[in-house]
């Protein structure tokens, strides 16, 4: 059998032969299994011949009642004859024992039944005779006893030809089984012969990565025996070439992940360089900083004296939110000049309530008439935090969504305590972050909006990080954005810590 051009197989001349050793064990496992089969026939034949003997035993112990019965009834027919008559009680104690021989099992006879039901009967009517009754139940029982030993003799017989017919049975088996394993070894070895070298070189062609299948006209002249091993080469070369496609694929998707890995490094690279550039930028407004209070604090001192000279008017009340608003940017001049210096800013305990509600009377002024801020803050929420840091980085979330909002909308500020983390969401109905905000994240000085610097949500996500919290930016449905800070809420004890607002 060879392949040519035409798919047949063809002997290559420099392949070693394939010795097939697993071939020596296919006649050891067979003639283990005919010795297996010849013993478990012989104890089928053992079992068999133990079942029959099971009946004739019970038909023995049933013939041995009868008998008794009939003897019974002989010794009651003698003792009348002596001049004893017989006594209404022996009549129904051998009533008593034909009935407990008729519901007895074993009989064989299909007639055996009915006539001990009959002599049942007989021996149950009174008569002025007895002994008649007797006499004619007794030649009764002689019958009952010539059938079964008739049907006896019957069982015997057939079950003396079955075990002939077994002993020939096993005889032949035994005979003809080793005949029949040698002529199936001779068959099998000539047949599997020719499939084996053919596997031999196919299997060599595997070795090569020759992964051509065998045609299935080739594989429809072979031999029954070997097609299912042929199918078998197929099937496997047919997973090979899906497992070397699949290698290939996996080589090039490492290969665009290292390149994706570089592409991340390159950024990386550059996000360092841009996180250098903006350490130099936060050392000069540092500077800038801690040269621009000097005149601040003569601009709060000189509005703290126009409000005291307006006393309780409307403009004192206005200049009282621009002094707040003077204490609020020298707060943040303060916390840039600390930045660069790395000093935190020390931790308070604040009524997240009473902040946020002084923080909405400072928006009140900047904040368009059509939007509405509402807040949703719990009462008994305090918290241990950096009071300008958080009220800074709220501030930085509202302005934010107002910037992002048409002349009319709503912000909604809530917080809320879950164990040892307090949760605050600012969200608007704007239009909401854009995708390739929350693909990429927060990046400073990247604004999508008009005159934006992009150091809003920059700042809020170091003060954030600084305080080993959590920043989530989401859209809502089916407009608008919320931003979600948590933040470790360590609390204090109220009556030895000072509350600020």
């Amino acid at each position: 059998m060879s392949f040519g051009n035409r798919g047949h197989l063809t002997s290559t001349g420099t392949d070693s032969p394939l010795v097939v050793r697993q071939m020596l064990w296919l006649p050891l496992w067979m003639s283990a299994g005919v010795v297996v089969a010849v013993l478990l026939s012989m104890l089928f034949v053992s079992w068999r011949n133990l079942h029959r003997l099971e009946p004739i035993e019970a038909h023995l112990d049933h013939i041995q009642h009868i008998e008794d019965v009939a003897l019974s009834m002989e010794q009651t027919l003698l003792s009348d004859l002596r001049g004893q008559p017989i006594q209404p009680s022996q009549l129904l104690e051998l009533r008593t024992e034909v009935a407990t021989i008729a519901r007895a099992e074993g009989a064989l006879h299909p007639d055996t039944a009915t006539r001990l039901a009959q002599i049942e009967a007989q021996l149950g009517t009174t008569a002025a005779h007895p002994e008649d009754v007797l006499f004619r139940t007794l030649a009764e029982m002689r019958q009952v006893l010539d059938g079964e030993r008739e049907r006896h003799n019957e069982l015997l017989t057939r079950g003396q030809e079955d075990a002939r017919t077994e002993i020939t049975l096993t005889a032949l088996l035994l005979l003809t089984v080793p005949l029949l394993l040698g002529a199936s070894l001779l068959t099998v070895q000539r047949r599997a012969r020719q499939p084996l070298r053919a596997l031999e070189e196919l299997l060599g062609r595997l070795g090569r990565k020759d992964y051509r299948p065998v045609p299935g006209t080739v594989i429809d002249e072979m031999d029954g025996l070997a097609q299912p091993a042929f199918h078998s080469y197929n099937a496997l070369v047919s997973r090979l070439k899906e497992l070397e496609s699949e290698h290939r694929d996996r080589e090039q998707t490492l290969e665009h992940e290292v390149r994706r890995a570089t592409e991340a490094l390159l950024a990386q690279s550059r996000e360092l360089g841009r996180a250098e550039r903006l350490a130099a930028v936060g050392a000069v407004s540092a500077g800038l900083a801690h040269e621009l209070r000097n005149p601040l604090a003569g601009i709060q001192m000189a509005c703290g004296k126009l409000h005291r000279a307006l006393g309780h008017s409307e403009h004192a009340a206005r200049i009282a939110a621009v002094i707040d608003e003077l204490t609020r940017i020298n707060h943040l001049l303060t916390s840039q000049v600390d930045a660069a210096r790395h000093s935190p800013e020390p931790l308070e305990v604040v009524a997240v309530d009473r902040l946020v509600a002084e923080l909405l009377t400072l928006l009140r002024y900047q904040v368009p008439d059509g939007v509405q801020i509402d807040a949703r803050v719990p009462g008994e929420l305090r918290c241990l935090l950096p009071v300008a840091g958080l009220r800074q980085t709220l501030l930085n979330l509202v302005l934010n969504a107002v910037q992002a909002m048409p002349a009319t909308g709503r912000i909604e500020i809530a917080a809320e305590r879950a164990d040892t983390e307090l949760s605050i969401s600012v969200s608007d109905s704007g239009p909401g972050f854009p995708a390739e905000l929350l693909r990429a994240g927060i990046r400073p000085f990247a604004t999508g909006r008009q005159g934006g610097t992009g150091l809003g949500l920059a700042m809020v996500r170091r003060f954030v990080r600084d305080h080993d919290g959590d920043l989530q930016l989401a859209n809502r449905e089916p407009h608008g954005a919320v931003v979600t800070l948590r933040l470790p809420c360590a609390s204090a004890d109220a009556s030895g810590a000072l509350d600020h607002a």
